[in-house]
This record gives structure tokens, sequence and C-alpha cells, in this order.
């Protein structure tokens, strides 16, 4: 062992950032840093200057096509050139381009992201050896390098004793998405099946958990909610996109090229977001300014103007026909023949909790009462909660009139109006982006914008679609290795009322990938959130962290995380794979180098395309730098299975044998060989159109819901929440009129709920509404009197995927400052491998009106912080975020100073790990109290 030996040597230094700068511009550059005035000025000067006035220089060497995919959704096409084995210069696709209109057959083109690989590269604090902590967790003094015989050893029989001791329902492989090659955390996986004997596994994941929960109910679909395949939206009379900003956060190869098609084919675009974001701004027709966390209301307000105002314009029987407990309907009947009692009781429907006791549906025989549900909700929570015993508005008994939804959205009661009469009057594309859905309340917004487009008729037509575009349905060649989890269950079938084949996203099967850290905290019987299934769960023993930066720094609550993670008595085992010390490899026991994409083979599929992109290998892993697929080998060996890990095969023969069946069967029409060497095979052109067969006559073609329709009102959503061992009686509260709801829940038929089976605005645990309302949001967790009377917002920078990236000294100086707001970066020559550096600061925003009141300008460090921690920022103030908030790039890496204050900056040492109600899905985005002052 070599105590102390935690530096690197300097890998290839003098790289130049000018490609990146170039390929960034200007105005990109100004608007990337909500700069203004002079400051736009000087950015765009400091561009100018970096510019080469005879032009770049000629290219030479091999050209190696990849591309080098993770968690943006991009697959997006890198040509490599490569001289002595060096990686010279990035560019990217240089195939013809073909628009929508003249073949639709783009350029695959990479951003500032994968163009500034090169300096990703060489860094000189990059992992190139194992590292053992020999002290306490976090203690970068502690790490000591060891030989890769010694860690394949060492991790090999610690994970056998564990195995031995508790099982393999005690080893979880984490969630990770920092390498979308396929070969990360699968290898990880495949060791685990192989040479142990399984592994916990998880549900859903962390972007979109309750987009993908709430689906598999309103519409049973296993995944997300079904649109139509995003190249239909041209068809569209109008495009609105919601809670989605592909201009930043790039999210799918080509995302802002194709919504500049479409905007330059004549559709308008009208943009629903809490702010002006890089998509508003360049694209934008209309802008539905919401103040973040409220959608849910803005929707009600919408439904409720088309319920009066419109009513005669809607076509009833088809919501009859097409929509499940949209009216009341104590009688209904379901498409599916082993269904049966599955009804809407009367006054529970949706549209008679929007109208509340106005009883004009009443009297014009839609529904059969008035409103049957309570003022306020409660949690279902533990006595030990701060939560415990508080009640938020429903406002079961007030009609959610236009006015009640703006004093709460912020966006006036007339828009709201028209932008109801919009889906109504026109054909509709609305693309549903996660940003709604990352909070306390998440599930209520996703099912309320389905059942708008539904009512609408925006469904089952070409250019009429909701939620996320389409997923790809390319096959990519795979590797063939076992991935598959054990599929713990731990559920009460007794529950559901409907057989368990309606279950589509496997509650039934595994945690929520959101409450994995809960599981660790606390062994069976308790759950520090109140998680049914946790409480029935064993606690983990080891974590296998590959290719992702979750384990701490991409959790909220980052200091509550740690404090899990120190304790050894919890998670024995940790380790973590990945390219540098991040903040989740500094509290893992093992630090293993891995090997990045364009450095081992690979093919991937992009979310939204229709294209096979090759991942060649163009350079060989620094240092002793491995495969995690060569890793996992390695421990396999240690334990005298390496074979049975192998099968024989290396990397390439498991994608050649891939690529070669799908040939075989006529999918793919060019050998392995030729694919590697074009670097993109491009599938046909999918069906554009989903749920058409359904619109059209949904009795033949019924949807997998209990009803066979989408549902406004899911029985099935309840059962299952209670299914999952979650006591749904609330105690303080009742429906009114004793209605009998739910005949299996055992308290009683007239009880209030914590969760109920229509969806419905309710208040953010620490959300806000605009200053003045009527309907003021409940300080539930008394966080104004402590001084936190800011909201903190995030969102996905475009110079990062979540935390991916964030040391690229190239991209970091576009909106990193250093103390005085100058541009700052950690230099790619420091062979420190401290997580970050201090002086390096995340750039926060903060509403121009505050400005004076702060006492604080443009540049200043803040220090930011609430309970849960403290972090330091660099302030600019602008106009693009609304007044009352604070928004800040979320995945900066996490480095406590001794104070414990964050000087990487990053926003979940802020941000809850209390999960969603419902989903217990991720809710790090838009709910978080703090207070921000001059440090």
């Amino acid at each position: 062992m070599e105590k102390g030996n935690t530096t690197t040597k300097s890998l290839e230094p003098n790289v130049s950032r000018r490609t990146v700068l170039k390929g960034m511009g200007a105005a990109t550059l100004a608007t990337a840093m909500n700069l203004g005035g002079e400051k736009a000025g000087a950015a765009k000067a400091q561009f100018e200057a970096s510019q080469q006035t005879n032009g770049p220089p000629p290219i030479k060497g091999e050209v190696v096509m990849g591309a080098t995919p993770h968690n943006c959704g991009g697959r997006c096409v890198s040509k490599y050139y490569i001289e002595e084995g060096v990686v010279k210069r990035i560019v990217t696709d240089e195939r013809p381009d073909k628009g929508l209109k003249d073949g639709n057959d783009p350029q695959l083109r990479s951003c500032v992201r994968c163009r500034s690989r090169r300096e990703w590269f060489y860094r000189a604090d990059r992992l190139q050896h194992p590292l053992k902590q020999t002290g306490k967790r976090g203690d970068m003094n502690g790490f000591v390098r060891i030989s890769w015989e010694q860690a394949f050893k060492e991790i090999g029989t610690g994970l056998q004793g564990i195995y031995d001791k508790y099982g393999g329902e005690r080893v979880f492989a984490s969630y990770s998405s920092g390498d979308s090659t396929g070969w990360a955390r699968d290898s990880a996986k495949h060791l685990l099946n192989t040479v142990y004997s399984g592994f916990a596994g998880y549900r859903d994941d962390y972007s979109w958990g309750a987009i993908d929960h709430m689906a598999s109910f309103f519409e049973g679909a296993g995944y997300t909610p079904a649109c139509n395949y995003r190249d239909d939206a041209i068809n569209a009379e109008q495009l609105v996109v919601w809670s989605l900003n592909n201009l930043e956060s790039i999210w799918g190869t080509q995302s802002g090229w194709l919504l500049t098609q479409i905007r330059e084919a004549g559709v308008p675009i009208t943009a629903v977001d809490g702010r002006v974001s890089m998509t508003v701004d360049t694209v934008a027709d209309d802008f539905i300014a919401v103040m973040p966390g409220t959608d849910a209301a803005l929707i009600t307000g919408m439904l409720h103007h088309l319920l009066t105002k419109r009513l005669k314009d809607l076509d009833i029987g088809f919501i009859k026909s097409h929509v499940h407990g949209f009216f009341d309907d104590p009688e209904a009947a379901s498409y599916h023949g082993d269904v049966d009692g599955y009804t809407v009781p009367v006054g529970a429907s949706l549209s008679a909790f929007i109208m509340g006791n106005d009883d004009s549906l009443v009297k014009a025989g839609l529904n059969k009462a008035t409103s049957v549900y309570p003022e306020t909700i409660g949690y279902c929570v533990n006595k030990e909660d701060e939560l415990f015993g508080k009640r938020a508005p429903i406002y079961g008994q007030l009609p959610k009139t236009p006015e009640w939804a703006s004093e709460i959205c912020g966006v006036p009661a007339e828009k709201i109006r028209k932008f109801a009469d919009l889906y109504l009057d026109s054909k509709v594309t609305t693309w549903m982006g996660t940003g709604l859905q990352r909070n306390s309340e998440a599930e209520q917004g996703v099912w309320l914008g389905r059942i708008l487009s539904t009512i609408t008729g925006n469904i089952g037509h070409p250019g009429a679609a909701w939620g996320m575009p389409s997923w790809s349905y390319v096959k990519a060649p795979g590797h063939g290795m076992n991935t598959g989890d054990l599929k713990l269950s731990f559920y009460d079938y007794d529950e559901l009322s409907v057989p368990k084949e309606y279950l589509k996203n496997g509650t039934d099967k595994d945690l929520a990938a959101f409450v994995w850290l809960d599981n660790v905290e606390n062994d069976v019987g308790a759950s520090r959130w109140n998680d049914g299934q946790v409480r029935k769960m064993a606690s983990y023993k080891a974590l296998l962290n590959f290719g992702g930066n979750v384990l701490l720094n991409q959790n909220g609550d980052v200091n509550l995380g740690i404090e899990i993670i120190e304790d050894r008595s919890k998670a024995e085992l940790i380790v973590t794979c990945d390219h540098f010390m991040t903040t989740s490899a500094k509290y893992s026991d093992y630090v293993l180098p891995g090997a990045m994409q364009m450095e081992k083979p690979g093919a991937t599929t992009g979310w939204f395309g229709n294209e096979v992109v090759g991942v060649n290998q163009a350079i060989a892993p620094p240092g002793e730098a491995m495969t995690e697929y060569d890793i996992c080998a390695g421990i396999a060996e240690a334990m005298g299975k390496k074979e049975v890990f192998t099968e024989g095969k290396t990397m390439e023969e498991r994608l050649s044998e891939g690529w070669q069946k799908l040939q075989a069967e006529g999918y793919y029409d060019i050998s392995w060989e030729e694919f590697k060497k074009e670097g993109v095979w491009k599938a046909p052109t999918p069906p554009l159109v989903v749920y058409g067969e359904f619109f059209t006559n949904p009795v033949a073609n019924p949807l997998a819901t209990p009803s066979g329709k989408i549902e406004a009102y899911s029985k099935l959503l309840m059962e299952d929440f209670q299914a999952r061992f979650h006591d749904n009686y609330d105690p303080d509260d009742r429906l009114v009129g004793g209605l009998i709801m739910d005949a299996k829940n055992p308290q009683g038929s007239d009880s209030a709920r914590f969760v109920y089976p229509i969806p419905m605005y309710i208040p953010l645990v620490e959300g806000r509404h605009p200053d003045g309302s009527k309907y003021p949001h409940p300080d539930l967790t008394e966080s104004t009197p402590k001084g936190y009377t800011y909201n903190l917002h995030t969102w996905h920078l475009m110079q990062r995927s979540h935390s991916t990236l964030n040391k690229v000294a190239w991209l970091n100086q576009q909106y990193k400052k250093d103390a005085d707001g100058n541009p700052a970066f950690i230099s790619n020559k420091s062979t420190s491998l401290n997580v970050w550096e201090e002086g390096v600061y995340e750039s926060v925003i903060v509403n121009s009106d505050h400005e004076k009141e702060l006492g604080m300008k443009t540049g200043d460090k803040v220090k930011i912080s609430n309970d849960r921690g403290a972090i330091y920022a660099s302030v600019i103030f602008s106009q693009l975020v609304p007044k009352g908030y604070i928004m800040i790039g979320q995945g900066s890496w996490t480095e406590l100073d001794a104070d414990g204050v964050d000087i990487g900056g990053n926003a979940n040492c802020l941000i809850s790990l209390r999960p969603s109600r419902i989903a217990k899905a991720m809710t790090l985005a838009n709910d978080c109290r703090v207070a921000i002052v001059k440090a």
C-alpha cells in the first residue's frame, strides 16, 4: 500500500478551449449566463478575442466514429481525430442534413457537452488507480492506493461474506446514469447474478418516477404517458412545451433543432414554465409563467372554465366513452370482462371536485351530487415527522374557477381561460417535461394534464397528443448479460378489487428508486418517511455504485445522506467505480477507476430517435483504469468464477454477437464492422400516432386500465397505496356526506384519505403562492419564522448532464465564478483528488427586484442555507426568474468546508430527501425554502 498517494499525473497538457467556446457562440454564452447590457458586451468581446482569425488548424490523424452517451437522452455523433493514441480534436456529425420537410434525416449533432470531452479525458485529477479507504468514510487522507489483485480479492470476499450472512436481498446495485453505454451498472448486475445469488433492485428512476407511476394507473401504460412520435408535432396547430427545456437540457438528440424546425414550419409554440429558460427565450411564441409546483391548480382552473363557459362545446359522449370518472357514474361498466363493480360514487368524480359546492353539473344531469371531498388533506407520516397532524388545503367544496387558480399559480385568469380555449378549439400537441413532477405532490399535475388533453380530443390524432414524446423503439445489439434483479415482493394483494395483472409498473415488486437510502438507514419495521414497503424490508448491507453519483450527490439532504453512509453498522460495504473523485466516491470503501465512453466499445440508442449510434474504442484508459466489464471479470476471477461471468467473451464479442443475431433476423441490414465504420444505423420511421385504435373504438380496443378507459378516477391507485402497506385512513377529517369510497378500507367508509382516487391541487410542502394571495400557502414547515423566505428551484444546465461533466474547465468558465464574480474553473492540470476546490462557485440567479433589499449586487459571493445545510454561490440578479425564487443549476459536486458549508454549491444540500406523496418519487426541484445572505 502507498499511504496517501491519491494524486495523479497530468495526462495531456495544453488543451485548448477554443473549439468549445466556438460551439457555444457569443449569444449563447450571454443567454446561458443570463447577462445583459455591459456584461453581455464583455462576454461577446471575450468570445471574439478567443477566435482564430485564420480558421481552425488542419485536421490530421485517424478518424474514429463514436459518441459519449450520458443521461441527457442524446446519443449524438462525435468524430474523434486521434494522433499517436491521443484525442486531438472532436467534431460532430458531418453527414448531409435533411430537415423535417426535406426527408427528415437530420445530422445527429453533439452539443458543447460531448465536444468538450477532450478536456474530460485528460484532466490530471482523473482516477487512475484503485483506492481503499483505511479511515473513516469521507476521509481523503484515509485513502491508499492498492493493486487490482488486492481490490478484486477484498471486494469479492467482502461481497461473499455479506451474501453468506444476509442473502442477496441485502445487496443493492445503485441507480446510476453517468454512463449510458450499458457497461457500467449492467456489468455490476451481471456479476451479482452470475458469481453470487442476485441482488435487490428498484422500480422507476429518479427522473420521472411520478410520471411512470401515474401513467401506469390513469392509462395502463408500463412507462411514461403515451404520446405521438415527436416528428408528428409538425402536424399540430399548436405545440405546447410544458416544463420542458429542450434547448438547454438537450432532452434527446436534436431536441432543440426539432423545436426550431417545427416553429419554422408555422406551428406556434407555447411554453409553460416557472422561469424564462433558453427554450422560452428562443422559440416560444407565448409564455405561461406558472409559479413552480402549481401546474395542477392551473389545469384545474382550465377544466373549470371548460365545464362552465364551454360546456356545450365539449363532446360529452366522447368523454363518457373514453374517460372513466370525469363524471359521476355509480353504475359504470368496464370494457374488460374480468372487472366488475369498478364504479364512480356520486359526488366523487373529478368534475364534481372541480365544481365544489356548485350544483350546475348536477342540474345538467352529468353528476349525481356535488363534491364529497373535504377542505383539507393530511399526511401519512410518522408521529416524529414535522408534518404529523398538519394539513394542507385541497379546497374540496370550493369551485376551482380561473380566478381561484390565478391566485395560486400566478397566471392571469383571462389567460387561463384563453389557454383552455386553445386546447378545445385547436389540434394541440403537448410535450411534457419532468420538472412539474419533481416535488412533494408530484403526481397531481401529470394526471390532470392527461385528462385535459383527453376531454378536449387531443389524443389519437396526427398532431394531437400529450406526454413525453414516444420512446425510442429501436433495438440496440445488447450485450447478453444477466441484469435482472430478485424482484422482491412486499405487497398485500388482498387490498385490490381487480386482478393484479392491472398493475403495470411493478409497484408490487422492488422499492421505488428514490427511497433506497431510507432502507439503508432503517431495518425491518422502520422508515423515516413511513414508507410501507421500506418498513417490510431488511436494510441493504452492500452497495455497488458503478457509473453514478447518486449515492450521495444526487440525493436530497446530502448531509443526512452522509450521516447515514458514514455509519458502517448500516451499509457494511460500499464500492464505487467512476472517473473522478466525486462526492459519492469520497464516501466509499473502495474507489475503482473506470473507463470512459470511447475508451471501450459500445452501441447506444437515444430516448426518442430511431438510430443506433456506435461508440467505438478510440483511445486506451489512462494509468490502471479499466472497463467496468473487466473490473467485474477480475472480481469473478478472484472468486474462481471468471468463465461463469465472461462466458469466454470480450466486450466486443458480446456486442458483435448481439448485432449478428438481429442481422440474421433481418433487423439490421449492415454488418457489425460496417456499422462501426459508419457510426450510425437508422431504422425505418415508426408509426407517428398512438392511441388511434382506442380513440376510434374504445370498446374493441380498451386500455390496460381496470375500466379500459383513461381514468380520471382510479380506485386502483388508492388500493395500490394501501397494498403497499400505507395506512390510508385520515382520522382528522371526513368525506362530505358519508360516501362509501373504498369498502376494503378497514377504518371506515366515510373517513378522509391521504391519497384520493382523483387528481387535485395540493400545495407543496415548502412551496409558494404569489404574494397577496387570497388562498395563502400554509407554512407547513414553519420555515418563514426562521428566515427561510425564499424558495429554491433547480434546473438542468446545458453545461453538464446531472452531475456528469461538472469538472470540465472549458464548460465551467461559462457559469462558475470566483469570489469576485469573474469566470472561474478548476484547472485541468490540478493533480488534487479533492472533490472540489475553494474559490470556484456555482452561479445562482435571483430576481432583480430583491437586489436592493438583500444589499447585494451581481457577482457577490453568497451563502444560501436552511436547517438541512448551507452552500456558497455567486449571485446574478435577473428578471428571468420569478420574485421570491432563487434558481441554481442542479448537479454540482458537494465538498464541505470546516464549517460544514458546501463550497461546491450543490443545491441538494438544501433540498429534502422526502419522497412524493403517492409514488414515493424524487422531489429534487422546486420544493425547498431557504435564506440567502452575503458571504
